[in-house]
């Protein structure tokens, strides 16, 4: 670069004075002096391109690529005959602003004339880039003030473009496949950042705009994408010659969507410091997959009613649709459906939107789907089933909607049969799991046979989504002869089935091996299950065909039957059917096929008899409540094996005795087992029983008048124990004597007919570590007071003693009773407590005595705990309380 240099002498009197203006002077005087004799200037810094508006002329002997690239600027100025060059900073708000203009450093001068000669440029490493020769620039400068002069340099003109994405191509236009070019088709939403080609039409310059972050921007009809960045381009026309567009906004050559060029673009034009937009026409391809895609869910809409949709669910905004005034790019984002990263249909959810009709060939299309659920269990419930979940789930997520019909439906925690007073106490110690009252659904808050859609059919095409997961149906009338048995579509106006006609007969469901849950729920005019469907599935995990009621027992029986000799009989791991016809279940010889079944659902049938699995199917759950079985047959002893039992649950039903199909002996201990509500009065094979291997036990509400002792004898590992509601006369001596009735911790015998115990039976030797009991609504005369000497009983109920006329009973107080520390919660409520002359346990923190009407008691112990909030008495004011005058209040 040719450089101007300037030679001059700056004498050493002007030096001094300058020196003396600036660093001396002490007197109040000197300080007036300086005051007035000084002031200042600062240089602003223009491009002489931009000076035209200013009628500024500029001669600078080379031309500035840009103004950011300098950093000091030198001026050299006369002064009464004197020559003065002084170096100063250059500034500006950012390397962007620099375009707009820079500014030096103030400098402090003597006030007067001064005359600009030259001023040089020098970049970050003190080399000079320019040097310019203004001519007649004189300003002056006034004591006090500031003078702001301006300099133009010659400087590469440019201006600010910011680039906005438009979408070019749609099916209106003609538009190749990307797959010409080597790339998968994307939707344009999927754009996070881009590479930009523009060439100078005047030059032919070629630049590359790097790593530019893209905003997808939607309206309610259309759509585009801004880049967050804006641009510097020398001043001329321009057009867009190529761009590559990225999956992420960092531009990674591994998220790399696609590089195309663009043959013709709209001109656009950049002027020195003004701002102008350029759009990127992004081309479509008006044949890729994705939009037709989009295409067959506007098919399917409508053939569905979709126009009269209307969303009743919490998983989506009450009253929504789908909505097609809009781009056909825009058409796959809808409530309830789900998009692959290239744009492909991968989950459609329209339950609870009504739909009606039969689904068209059109689901054909959509060979990427993974999910499709056309109502389920849950739909007059919240419909949460599939909310947040999304195609990609991941096991928990699947093992969640696969259990979801057993937590809304059929779980259910069987200590919940304890007793209020039990409950509570358990609650209360951390150290036992706590009881949480379950969600389970009634059928008073579901009535099944209700529908939520009128979808009377499926087309056949659905068998072209191989790559289907989960595909639930419910609530809808359709029927068995309309279940994906044929193309449904007006063959003389539908593409779709001209096109599927000549494949149709290479369909087959043993392709579908991703398809691992099936629901088909309260359809209530199905007489048979689409067994052309389940029988051919091969990796089928989980089917839900619980109520159709409108199926025959026997018609259900042989498709059961059926299912298990099909493709998956030897792989389902769940199945529910309860609420259904069913009066029997497959023979032995056929359930045993069922090898990795983990959990059966036969609730709310008509069956009998149970036939048994077998010890080499491990069961980890069963459901056989409300049904009429009389009779669960073992093989060998077992009705399944036990390995991984979680619970086993067989009330409301007409068993008469305890069935012997467990075994106490063995290693593997069975979570929970619930008999109750039967017409249980013994045990089968009497004293041979061998005792069930599980930790709570449920034999409420039956007949049982004696207490089965063989249970705990055979060494059952009980630890909870729920007996109330059998009429119970008699617990005999040793009763509850065995190996591991150290491990009772809670027993429930309320409702029963107890009279007594027998003591040695609930002596700290025998129940070290029981912490409740429950004897109330019995018929104790005398105060059961072996329990009392437990040291970690904490709670006791024996409220409510009546004999055989229905009168009080138990007036007997247990003297003493404040010697047990650990009991903390103590009900003998209504009963006919007389005189109390005992004292009153301060450990207790919640006593009840409460419709005792001829009680005498002295509070006088407990008193201040009372007073401080810490001991909750449950009492009658009427009562004769002493000791204690704030009960009165």
């Amino acid at each position: 670069m040719k450089l101007n240099k300037l030679f001059h002498f700056i004498p050493f009197v002007i030096g001094l004075l300058l020196m003396t203006t600036v660093f001396t002077g002490c007197s109040d005087d000197d300080d007036e002096l300086q005051q007035t004799a000084f002031g200042y200037v600062q240089f602003k810094i223009y491009k002489s391109a931009s000076a035209a508006t200013k009628g500024a002329e500029t001669r600078g002997t080379d031309m500035l690529d840009k103004l950011d690239d300098a950093k000091k600027i030198k001026v050299v100025m006369l002064y009464n005959g004197n020559t003065i060059e002084q170096t100063l900073m250059l500034n500006s708000y950012n390397a962007d602003n620099a375009e707009f203009g820079l500014r030096s450093d103030k400098l402090e001068l003597l006030a007067g004339s001064y005359k600009l000669i030259g001023y040089y440029l020098y970049d970050k490493l003190n080399k000079q880039i320019y040097a310019g020769t203004p001519s007649n620039y004189q300003f002056s400068v006034v004591a006090g003030g500031l003078k702001e002069q301006e300099l133009f340099v010659d400087a590469v003109a440019r201006g600010l473009v910011n680039f906005k994405l438009v979408k070019h191509g749609l099916p209106e236009t003609e538009a190749a496949s990307r797959a010409n070019s080597g790339y998968e088709d994307y939707p344009f939403a999927n754009i996070k950042g881009i590479n930009i080609t523009v060439k100078n039409l005047f030059t032919q310059e070629v630049t590359t705009i790097e790593k530019v972050q893209v905003k997808y921007v939607e309206n309610l009809k259309d759509s585009y994408a801004l880049c967050d960045t804006t641009v510097w381009l020398k001043a001329g026309s321009y057009q867009i010659s190529s761009y590559s567009t990225y999956s992420d906004k960092k531009c990674e050559t591994s998220k790399l969507l696609e590089i195309a060029t663009v043959p013709t673009s709209e001109t656009f034009f950049v002027k020195d410091n003004e701002e102008s937009e350029a759009t990127v026409p992004i081309q479509l391809a008006a044949t890729a997959e994705y939009l037709k895609d989009y295409m067959a869910l506007k098919e399917i809409w409508k053939a569905l009613d979709g126009p009269n949709w209307k969303y009743y669910g919490e998983a989506a905004p009450m009253g929504c649709n789908w909505n097609f005034d809009k781009e056909i790019d825009m058409w796959g984002y809808q409530p309830g459906v789900q998009l692959l990263d290239n744009g492909r249909v991968a989950s459609i959810v329209i339950s609870g939107f009504g739909a009606n009709g039969i689904v068209p060939d059109a689901i054909g299309q959509l060979t990427e789907l993974r999910i499709l659920n056309l109502g389920a269990h849950d739909e007059l419930v919240g419909g949460h089933l599939f909310k947040d979940v999304t195609y990609n789930m991941t096991q928990e997520q699947r093992l969640k909607i696969r259990m979801d019909y057993e937590q809304k439906f059929l779980y259910r925690d069987v200590r919940e049969g304890l007793s209020d007073i039990l409950i509570d106490g358990i609650n209360a110690n951390p150290n036992f799991k706590p009881i949480v009252k379950s969600n389970r659904i009634d059928k008073k808050d579901v009535q099944f046979g209700n529908l939520t859609n009128k979808i009377t059919g499926i087309s056949k095409a659905l068998m072209r989504c191989t790559k289907l997961e989960n595909f639930f149906i419910a609530n809808s009338p359709i029927v068995a002869d309309n279940f994906c048995t044929k193309l449904v579509d007006d063959a003389s106006l539908s593409a779709y089935r001209e096109a599927f006609e000549e494949e149709e007969e290479e369909w087959s469901w043993n392709n579908f091996t991703m398809l691992t849950d099936m629901e088909i729920y309260n359809c209530k005019e199905l007489t048979t299950l689409p067994m052309n469907i389940l029988a051919e599935l091969p990796e089928l995990q989980m089917l839900n065909v619980a109520c159709n009621q409108k199926i025959p027992g026997d018609v259900l029986l042989k498709n059961w039957n059926d299912f298990i000799d099909g493709k998956s009989g030897d792989k389902i791991q769940v199945l529910y059917l309860g609420y259904n016809k069913l009066t029997a279940t497959p023979e032995h010889d056929q359930l045993k096929k069922m090898v990795k079944l983990g959990m059966l659902d036969l609730t709310s049938n008509e069956i009998s008899t149970v036939h048994a699995f077998g010890k080499e199917i491990n069961l980890s759950k069963v459901y056989l409540d409300y049904n009429q079985i009389d009779k669960i047959e073992d093989v060998d002893g077992y009705y399944c094996g036990y390995y991984d039992m979680e619970s086993f649950t067989c009330s409301y039903n007409q068993l008469k005795e305890v069935p012997n199909i467990f075994n106490a002996a063995s290693k593997y201990t069975i979570g929970s087992v619930n008999f109750s509500h039967n017409q249980i009065t013994g045990l089968e094979d009497g004293d041979s029983h061998r005792g069930i291997n599980t930790s709570n036990l449920d034999l409420s509400y039956n007949h049982l008048t004696e207490f089965p002792g063989t249970l705990i004898k055979k060494g059952s590992p009980l630890t909870v124990l729920i007996m109330s509601g059998n009429g119970m006369t008699t617990i005999k001596k040793g009763d509850l004597v065995g190996k591991n009735s150290y491990l009772l911790t809670s027993l429930d015998f309320q409702f029963n007919k107890l009279k007594e115990i027998p003591f040695e039976d609930f002596l700290p030797e025998n129940m070290p570590y029981v912490y409740g009991i429950e004897f109330s609504y019995n018929q104790f005369s005398q105060f059961p007071v072996a329990p009392l000497n437990c040291s970690s009983l904490t709670v006791f109920g024996i409220r409510h003693q009546r004999d055989e006329s229905g009168l009080r009973c138990l007036s007997q107080w247990p003297e003493g009773l404040y010697k047990c520390p650990s009991l903390s919660a103590f009900f003998i409520g209504s009963n006919d407590l007389r005189k109390i002359e005992d004292t009153i346990s301060p450990y207790i923190r919640i006593f009840e005595i409460k419709d005792n009407p001829n009680i005498s008691i002295d509070l006088t112990t407990v008193c201040p705990y009372i007073q401080a909030g810490q001991y909750q008495l449950i009492y009658d004011k009427t009562q004769n309380i002493q000791g204690c005058d704030i009960l009165l209040e």
